[in-house]
């Protein structure tokens, strides 16, 4: 019989050596396609926004240990969390109650598995002729699980407590009968029970779809086929990591992103600023992700659990390093992440962490993107796949109250989802090109909203300015304007980070992107200009405007009341100094970039007509260049090596290179200057300028007293090559180091 070869063409593992490949490909695909009718099922039976229209959801099949075998495309946060929300099921049920067939084990508790307690979770065993051979599972985001805030972001929560109903591992389905008393117990603990059942029943529904297709692959194929081809795609994928990871060179990377405001609590005056640090150690085939030197766990509800810590590190490393890969447990095993308990991003019970999706364990997921993508940008091949920091952080919006009908509902507005793509080294970042860690992203129209919601969109558009500015540009985000209709009983939860730290950077010199927004306007003219046949701009509005926090909590808002949103968006890549000409014009022409920006960000020149005067434009950038040269540095810069005989060993990025002269490592510009050597900091050699002025970088106006930009280029050309956000009492940043060794030669994937 043919075997499967690790060697092959295809790149196949030596697992599933007794099954044909045409076999074990059939079989593959009937996987993914299984997944698949897992989530066309529960979407269909869901009423929650969150799956119908935002696809918050994910489905799985996996090994009798809980490892994945295939997981859904949609919300990547949720891969890492069902495969721990199974083994937990394993762990606490197998003894008592038992696990058996038709059993079905409902869980939402964030330190079983769960990311916060609105993912809730159900897994069901598959057995097969008496012998467990999988198992399945279904997670959505439910709108409400009770809690002291409606939909669950509970930013007022000093204590898990006061988050909602948390259920550790829970028999739901015992043999095949629904347990209604465990059913009830969930409906109770929500304020949207009608939405609540129908979540319930798609989850449970999607559990019965796999059940019935694991068993028919099994009858056609015969059991022990099917899970060698489950163990030779775990396999598969981890030899495709490994050997990837081989390709690259050892290096250590650092990341740090500052979660601004208080934790949560609305009373607060005092706006801390917290880090989520990583230093990534890429060593042979292994990935060490290290959040040790993280904060310790706040007061409010901004952390998240270690289910929320490897969700951000699953939902990172898939797209960036294994996208030509089967989504499994193998591209687990070459990762190590290490997080003492205690910290910001791997919380002690009973933190509250009804928030840390959204907040620490986002930054978590932002902090890897950047690491990864910095390793990856040192190899000629996957350079492509390296991107700037996409939008970092939602700012959640939350309507509660009595709709038209006099009905009682609580709704999440996604909007806030429909956010920039960070930029690549070869082109522009996607605009509204959804997050990072949802693969198949939707929002839901204008018009549904509004037939569900007493609600009236005035504008929803293209935010110009949004993307950071850079040689490529970051795609810009969606912004919307809303105006309360139809109801006078309404109120807001909203409640986000990236208003004074700014989280969508930029790689390589880009600048990051523009703030979350978000402007409140009490008993304006509104009604008046509306029948007046006039949509107004919110700029234009009269009223009561109160100053907004990120952390605002619930406020309410009145029949006349209108509210305002801008989001955070992709950062940029390369100097801005370096955009193109004509990539300029089109971004005026299109107004993704304003006249303003052009002049303060682009270093344009426009002549009277606002056009771009393309010859004093590029005298301006020299002369720009010019004053960069002369910002002071830290260090000088090394004796510079002759330039024949420089060997190049690889990138780092596209602007800089990693040489070799002499048998000695350096990093140098790509205009020959070179930096330092290749084991040391190359930016305390570089010319540095410190800014605290963040509106020289985007267009935000806020920045976190404790924060500061620093800007380094090279002494030989002006060429910038990295703006970082940085604590102004920090040491000088290392973004990366390496080991003062040749490249491993090539792999054979």
């Amino acid at each position: 019989m043919t075997t499967v070869s690790s060697t092959g063409p295809a790149g196949h593992s030596t697992a599933g050596r007794d099954v044909d490949p045409v076999t074990f490909e059939v079989i593959r695909h009937r996987l993914l396609a299984i997944t698949d009718e897992q989530g066309a099922v529960l979407s269909a039976i869901s009423g929650s926004p969150h799956v119908t229209e935002a696809s918050d959801y994910n489905v799985g099949l996996y090994l009798p240990d809980g490892s994945v075998a295939a997981m859904g495309r949609t919300i990547l946060l949720h891969s890492a969390s069902m495969a721990a929300i199974t083994r937990h099921v394993i762990a606490d049920c197998g003894d008592d109650p038992g696990i058996a067939a038709g059993d079905m084990f409902i869980v939402n508790d964030p330190w079983k598995g769960a990311v916060h307690a609105p993912d809730l979770g159900i897994v069901a065993p598959i057995f097969y002729e008496g012998e467990l051979l999988a198992w399945s599972g279904a997670m959505c985001h439910m709108v409400d699980v009770g809690a002291m805030q409606p939909g669950g972001f509970c930013s007022a929560a000093t204590e898990s407590f006061q988050e909602g109903l948390q259920l550790p591992p829970t028999k739901l389905i015992d043999g095949g009968r629904t347990r209604t008393d465990v059913w009830n117990i969930v409906l109770a603990h929500t304020r949207m029970a009608s939405t609540a059942n129908l979540d319930l029943r798609g989850l449970v529904a999607a559990n019965h779809t796999a059940v019935r297709a694991m068993t028919e692959l099994a009858d056609r194929y015969g059991a022990a086929t099917v899970r060698k081809v489950m163990s030779g795609l775990i396999e598969l994928s981890e030899t495709r990591l490994r050997n990837r990871l081989r390709e690259l060179p050892d290096a250590t990377v650092r990341s740090r992103a500052y979660l601004d405001n208080d934790g949560g609590l609305a009373a607060s005056e005092v706006d801390a600023v917290y880090d989520v640090d990583l230093v990534l150690t890429k060593q042979g085939d292994q990935l060490h992700f290290d959040y040790s030197g993280s904060s310790p766990q706040a007061t409010g509800y901004i952390n998240c659990t270690r289910s929320g810590l490897m969700a951000g590190v699953a939902a990172a490393l898939l797209p960036t390093l294994a996208f030509d890969s089967p989504w499994n447990e193998g591209l687990f095993h070459p990762v190590e992440v290490h997080a003492p308990e205690g910290l910001i991003i791997n919380a002690r019970r009973p933190a509250p962490v009804s928030g840390g999706v959204l907040e620490a364990a986002w930054l978590v997921e932002m902090t890897a993107v950047e690491c990864l993508s910095r390793l990856a940008a040192c190899s000629d091949d996957l350079i492509g796949e390296a991107q700037a920091a996409p939008a970092g952080g939602p700012d959640q919006f939350v309507l509660t109250g009595t709709n038209s009908h006099g009905e009682h509902f609580t709704h999440v507005i996604l909007d806030c989802l429909a956010t920039g793509g960070g930029a690549y080294a070869h082109r522009d970042g996607v605009w509204t090109q959804g997050q990072h860690n949802i693969e198949r992203q939707r929002i839901a129209n204008a018009e549904t909203v509004e037939l569900d919601m007493p609600l009236l969109y005035l504008w929803r558009g293209l935010v110009t300015d949004s993307g950071g500015a850079g040689r490529h540009r970051g795609g810009q985000s969606i912004g919307a304007h809303y105006a309360v209709h139809g109801s006078d009983d309404v109120s807001a939860v909203c409640s986000g980070h990236g208003w004074l730290a700014p989280n969508s950077t930029g790689l390589f010199g880009g600048y990051p992107s523009g703030p979350n927004g978000r402007r409140l306007v009490r008993d304006s003219d509104l009604p008046e200009r509306l029948a007046g046949g006039e949509i107004p701009d919110p700029e234009t509005l009269t009223g009561d405007r109160p100053p907004m926090r990120g952390r605002a909590g619930k406020f309410r808002l009145g029949a006349a009341s209108t509210l305002s949103y801008t989001h955070q968006a992709g950062g940029g890549w390369g100097d801005p100094l370096e955009r193109p000409i004509e990539a300029l014009r089109v971004d005026l022409r299109q107004r993704a970039v304003s006249p303003e920006a052009a002049v303060r960000l682009y270093g344009a020149v426009l002549d009277a007509d606002g056009e771009l005067d393309a010859a004093a434009t590029a005298d301006h950038r020299s002369r720009l260049r010019a004053e960069r040269r002369a910002w002071p540095a830290a260090e000088a810069l090394p004796a510079q090596p002759a330039a024949d005989g420089r060997r190049r060993l690889g990138p780092i990025g596209d602007r800089l290179e990693r040489i070799e002269v002499d048998g000695a490592r350096y990093v140098a510009c790509h205009c020959g200057t070179v930096l330092a050597p290749l084991g040391q900091s190359w930016r305390r050699r570089a010319a540095c300028l410190v800014s605290t002025d963040v509106h020289q970088f985007s267009p935000a106006t806020r920045l976190a007293e404790e924060l500061e930009i620093r800007q380094y280029a090279c002494p030989g050309c002006g060429l910038l090559h990295a703006t970082d956000v940085s604590r102004r009492d920090a040491d000088l940043a290392t973004d990366m180091t390496f080991a003062d060794r040749a490249p491993a030669s090539a792999v054979v994937r």
